[in-house]
């Protein structure tokens, strides 16, 4: 199945409809309630990577330098 957004596949995995790949940051909640489970981590040992953009004709703002600040030492370092 191909989705443009993540939910589709996390639902479908939730209902048993088959396996998703997905960041392990879009589904934290469902793998703390152990609604879902972690398989095939031996073979899928990409880290996702995420970005954060804005135009390039603004200069990055206080408030989003300090959100890009937030995910990057408190999101991507778990």
């Amino acid at each position: 199945m191909v989705t443009n957004t993540l939910e589709p596949q996390v639902c479908f995995a939730e209902q048993g409809l088959g396996i998703a790949c997905v960041p392990d940051i879009s589904i934290r909640r469902q793998l703390d309630e152990g609604t879902l489970v972690s398989v095939l981590d031996d073979y899928n040992q990409d880290r996702t990577m995420l970005r954060v953009l804005w135009p390039s004709s603004r200069q990055l703002s206080p408030k989003l330098r300090a959100f890009v600040d937030f995910i990057a030492g408190s999101l991507l370092a778990a």
